[in-house]
């Protein structure tokens, strides 16, 4: 029988055992790969996250010792004070600081100056003259007032801003007048954390500490996009993204709720580019958790080299599945398909009567121990057949 004709060759099994053993090793080599590659961008997704939280509180900060040491400065100016306290000429006191905040805003970026009288009403904004009267009642004004010390941290505006206020007893010859308060925009902080981190953000407001009209005004002011309804539970404020409505639509407001700390929430694409989105909570000066902060890594070209070396390793193993397959192929019809074939064959002749040749091999494996039983059997047989031809 040609060995090429045989249904369920030895060749077939084991060069099958072969390829399902290869399969399975490249298989597990490529598991393990991908999922080192992958941790690899979760822990620099991770750190970057929390290297973003940092420089958001570095920037923090540093800008309320500015704020501080602006108001100490201004502070030392009795003449302001004088004019404050005899609460006679609002447009005096407008004259007499509008110089001074110009100079903040355009070096150290002060967009806010008020004096509040000492039960909360506001005497004057100095960077919006024209609004006075009201009540001021945010966070840090309640601290300050209550402790009698100065009193920082970040409060979210109707419009979905954020500033950074510090607000100061305004103490004229030991006496309480009222307070002075200092503040910025943080917007910036944006940009800042980009250029230090790499890292893009945006910045996301719960609705719930908004009202829909509020922020869609301020939106349209501001000549910044809408995107009130690209969330559920949040909306985004500001990004440095051109057009991250993907990213952020991605999100889910009960994932982000859930944020305490800094956190990697997996991968996005937006556009050709893939980025690794993070978050960090967000709290105002009383201690809400108002938003949360979103860090986007730009990994496409960690995800790229994920993909080449996997592709790699594919193509490397096709080429050792070929070449295995050929040198495989080769032992065995070398070493033990073609000695089995010629045993059958020998053992065909012997079945026809055929004994007089010799079965010899110096083989000590399985096939040489088949081959010597077989040499056996040959001799034992031509013995009876020439003890069967002398008794006839």
């Amino acid at each position: 029988m040609d060995s090429g004709t045989l249904k369920g060759s030895i060749r077939v099994k084991i060069l099958g055992g072969v390829l399902a053993l290869e399969i399975l090793l490249v298989a597990c080599y490529a598991s393990v790969l991908y999922y080192s590659a992958s941790q690899n961008i979760n822990l620099n997704s991770q750190k970057a996250v929390e290297q973003s939280q940092g420089v958001f509180g570095l920037l923090m900060e540093n800008d309320t010792k500015m704020l501080g040491a602006a108001l100490d400065s201004f502070d030392t100016n009795s003449a302001v004070k004088q004019i404050y306290l005899d609460h006679q000429d609002r447009q005096q006191l407008l004259a007499a600081t509008q110089n001074l905040y110009r100079s903040n805003k355009l070096h150290y970026g002060i967009s806010h100056m008020y004096f509040i009288d000492k039960d909360g009403t506001c005497y004057l904004r100095v960077h919006n003259a024209g609004s006075f009267g009201d009540t001021i009642d945010r966070e840090t004004f309640l601290q300050a007032r209550a402790s009698g010390q100065a009193a920082s941290g970040i409060e979210l505006g109707k419009h979905g801003e954020f500033a950074l206020r510090r607000i100061m007893p305004y103490i004229h010859n030991g006496s309480l007048i009222g307070y002075l308060e200092f503040g910025e925009e943080i917007d910036h902080f944006n940009s800042l954390m980009k250029k230090q981190t790499g890292v893009d953000v945006a910045v996301l407001v719960a609705k719930s500490f908004l009202q829909e009209a509020d922020y869609r005004g301020g939106m349209k002011v501001k000549n910044r996009p809408d995107n009130w309804d690209a969330m559920k539970d949040y909306v985004m404020v500001n990004s440095t993204l051109d057009d991250p409505t993907r990213v952020v639509s991605s999100l889910q407001g009960d994932q982000l709720r859930a944020v305490k700390t800094a956190s990697y929430l997996g991968t996005v694409t937006n556009g050709p580019a893939t980025f690794a989105k993070g978050v960090f909570p967000l709290k105002d000066a009383a201690g809400r958790q108002v938003g949360v902060v979103l860090a986007l890594s730009d990994v496409t070209d960690q995800i790229h080299s994920q993909r080449s070396s996997l592709l790699l390793l594919i193509l490397i193993s096709v080429a050792i599945f070929v070449i295995s397959f050929i040198v495989a192929l080769r032992y065995l019809r070398v070493e033990i398909i073609d000695p089995l074939v010629s045993l059958a064959e020998q053992a065909n002749d012997i079945s026809m009567g055929n004994v007089e040749k010799k079965l010899e091999t110096k083989r000590e494996d399985e096939i040489g121990l088949l081959i010597h039983a077989f040499e056996r059997m040959r001799v034992s047989l031509k013995k009876s057949l020439a003890l069967l031809a002398k008794r006839s």
